[in-house]
C-alpha cells in the first residue's frame, strides 16, 4: 500500500506539472416555496365554493337545450336558477354552468338536481386558491459562480441547478435532469405549443415575449371575434375569471411556471426554459390573490383544447373533487402536467385534484432537491404520484410590474413546468406522440433515486437526455477523448473502468484525476463518487487508486 502511495505522488506532482489541477466541489443551499394548497374539501363536509353557483352534466344533449329555456323534465326556473354558462358550444357536451338567484342553497339545488333522472351530476362551482408564494428575489447583478459556462450563455443558468447542478447551491453535484446534454439533441420547436393555465403570463417579459403564443386568426384591437371562437381580440390567450382579453400576470405564479417551461434559452438574458423554442399560451383563471373557481378552469381547458395546445400545465389542486373537471380533462387530447401539491402527505391516503384523476393524460409531479431528495413540503404517493422534478428554489422570470424579473419559488409548482417543458422538447422531435406515449416515454427514463423508492409510480426524478434517447441507459457518457463510455465491471454501481477497455488499470486513474471537472458536470456523480462523500475530488482518486 506504501508503494501505492508513492506512485500516486509521483502521478499528482507530474500531473500539476502539466497544470492540471484538483478542484474541490463545495456550495451552498437554498430554500422553500409552497404555493398550491387550495382550500376546498367534498361537497360533503365544508366545501368552500362560490355562493349561488353550481355546474350541472345532463345526461342527453336535448335535456340540456330544455333546461337552459327553463323547460322540460329538468326546469331551472322552478328552481330560481338560471344558465350562466354553456359548456357545449367549448365541446364539454351537456355541462353547465349555473346561477341560483332563488330561494334555495346551492346544497338544497344540488339535491334537486340529483333528484332527476336527466341529470347524471351537480357539484358546486368550487373556489381553487393557492397560498401565497414565497418568493427570493434574484439579485439582479448577480451572474452566478458558473457563468462563465459558454454554454447556455444566459447568465443565472447557474442558479438553475436543476437543470445543470455542480453543487452551485450546496446540493450535490449531477442531482439534476441532465438538460444542458439533453439540448445537444433537440431545444424545442415553434410548433409546439404549451398552455399555462393558471394566474396568467407577464407576455412582455424580456426573457418570455418572443416565445409567446399569437392567435393566427384574430387581429389586435379591431374588438372583433375575428376567428369565430366566441372570444373577442385574443391575441394572446383570455383571462377566464375577470372574462376579458388580457391575461397579464399580476400575481407572479403562472409567469414563474412559463419561465421553467419555455423562457428564452442562450440569448444572453437571465435564464434558459427547458424549451428554448416553443409557443406558451397564457390562460388566466386565477386572479391576483390567488383565487379563481371550477368554472374558469373548465373554460381554460375548453379554450386550449380548441385553440390547439399540446400540452397543458396545471400547477395547482386541492382535495375537492370535481367531476366536471376530470370530465373536462377527457375531452382533450393532450397531455397534463399536474402539481401533486404542497401539504407533505400522501396522496394515496388524502387524494389531490387534479393530478390524481386516474388518466393516461395526467402526469402527478412530486417536487425534488437540489440533493435529490424529497423536499418536506412535498405530496407523493406510490401509486397515485407519477415521478419528481426539481422544486425547491428554482430560479424563473417574474412579472416586471411586481418589482422583479427574476426570483426563486419553491413547491411541486414549479415541479411540474419541468415536465411540461420536457413533454414540449419530446413533441418537438416528434409531433406523433400521443399523450399515453408522452406519459410513457417520460416515466420509463427517470433516474431511480432512493428517496422517491415507494413514494412514486416511478420511484425516480425526470432525465431530459434520456427522455430524448440520448446517453446510455445509466447516464453515464464517454469522457472527453475516449471512444467508449466508462463501464461497471463489477455490478457494484461505481464505474471504475473510467475510460472504458473493460478493465480497471492505472490509466483510468489519470483519467479521472483529468477529467474530475468534467465529470462533476457531465455526468451522474453517484457513480464516480468511490469514496462515497457526496461530490467528486481528490479522495476519489485515493479511492480508485487503491482499488486497482
Amino acid at each position: 500500500m506504501n508503494m501505492h502511495f508513492a506512485h500516486l505522488t509521483v502521478v499528482v506532482k507530474l500531473l500539476i506539472l502539466s497544470g492540471f489541477l484538483i478542484t474541490g466541489f463545495s456550495c451552498a443551499v437554498l430554500g422553500d416555496e409552497q404555493n398550491v394548497t387550495p382550500t376546498v374539501q367534498s361537497p360533503e363536509t365544508t366545501a368552500a365554493y362560490v355562493p349561488g353557483e353550481l355546474i350541472v352534466k345532463y345526461k342527453d344533449g336535448s335535456v340540456a337545450a330544455l333546461a337552459a329555456e327553463g323547460t322540460g323534465p329538468v326546469a331551472l326556473e322552478a328552481l330560481g336558477a338560471e344558465v350562466a354558462t354553456d359548456f357545449s358550444a367549448e365541446g364539454l357536451s351537456n355541462l353547465q354552468a349555473l346561477d341560483i338567484s332563488g330561494s334555495l342553497s346551492v346544497k338544497e339545488a344540488i339535491e334537486e338536481l340529483e333528484q332527476s333522472p336527466y341529470v347524471a351530476y351537480a357539484e358546486p362551482n368550487f373556489i381553487i386558491s393557492l397560498s401565497l408564494p414565497e418568493t427570493e428575489p434574484a439579485n439582479e447583478n448577480d451572474t452566478g459562480e458558473i457563468s462563465a459556462l459558454s454554454y447556455p450563455n444566459d447568465p443565472k443558468f447557474s442558479d438553475q441547478w436543476g437543470l445543470t447542478n455542480t453543487g452551485q447551491t450546496g446540493g450535490k453535484s449531477g442531482a439534476d435532469i441532465s438538460a444542458a446534454k439533453g439540448w445537444d439533441i433537440t431545444t424545442g420547436s415553434d410548433s409546439i405549443v404549451v398552455a399555462v393555465i393558471d394566474t396568467g403570463v407577464d407576455y412582455t417579459h424580456p426573457d418570455l415575449a418572443a416565445n409567446i403564443w399569437t392567435n393566427p386568426g384574430e387581429i389586435a384591437g379591431n374588438g372583433i371575434d375575428d376567428d369565430g371562437n366566441g372570444y373577442i381580440d385574443d391575441v394572446h390567450g383570455y383571462d377566464f375569471i375577470n372574462n376579458d382579453n388580457d391575461p397579464m400576470d399580476d400575481n407572479g405564479h403562472g409567469t414563474h411556471c412559463a419561465g421553467v417551461i419555455g423562457a428564452i434559452g442562450n440569448n444572453g438574458v437571465g435564464i434558459a426554459g427547458l424549451s428554448w423554442k416553443v409557443k406558451i399560451m397564457p390562460l388566466k383563471f386565477l386572479r391576483a390573490d390567488g383565487n379563481g373557481d371550477t368554472a374558469a378552469s373548465l373554460n381554460a381547458i375548453a379554450y386550449a383544447r380548441r385553440m390547439g395546445a399540446d400540452v397543458i400545465s396545471c400547477s395547482w389542486g386541492g382535495t375537492a373533487k370535481s367531476q366536471a373537471l376530470g370530465d373536462a380533462i377527457s375531452s382533450t387530447n393532450v397531455l397534463f402536467a399536474c402539481a401533486a401539491g404542497n401539504a407533505g402527505s400522501n396522496n394515496d391516503i388524502t387524494p389531490h385534484y387534479p393530478s390524481g384523476f386516474s388518466s393516461d393524460q395526467i402526469i402527478s409531479v412530486a417536487a425534488s432537491d437540489d440533493d435529490d431528495g424529497i423536499p418536506s413540503f412535498s405530496n407523493y404517493g406510490a401509486s397515485s404520484v407519477d415521478l419528481a422534478a426539481p422544486g425547491d428554489w428554482i430560479m424563473s422570470t417574474y412579472p416586471t410590474a411586481l418589482g422583479h424579473q427574476y426570483v426563486k419559488m419553491k413547491g411541486t409548482s414549479m415541479a411540474t413546468p419541468h415536465v411540461a417543458g420536457l413533454a414540449a422538447l419530446l413533441l418537438s422531435k416528434d409531433s406523433s406522440l400521443t399523450p399515453s406515449a408522452l406519459k410513457t416515454k417520460i416515466l420509463s427514463s427517470v433516474d431511480k433515486l432512493s428517496a422517491f423508492s415507494g413514494k412514486t409510480v416511478s420511484g425516480g426524478r425526470i432525465n431530459v437526455l434520456k427522455a430524448l434517447g440520448g446517453g446510455s441507459s445509466s447516464g453515464v457518457v464517454a469522457l472527453p477523448g475516449q471512444s467508449n463510455a466508462p463501464k461497471d465491471l463489477n455490478g457494484d454501481g461505481k464505474y471504475e473502468d473510467v475510460n472504458g477497455n473493460s478493465r480497471t488499470d492505472f490509466s483510468d486513474v489519470v483519467l479521472f484525476f483529468k477529467q474530475m471537472t468534467w465529470i462533476s458536470s457531465n455526468e451522474p456523480v453517484t457513480v464516480f463518487d468511490f469514496s462515497g462523500n457526496g461530490r467528486i475530488d481528490y479522495t476519489d482518486v485515493v479511492t480508485l487508486f487503491k482499488s486497482i
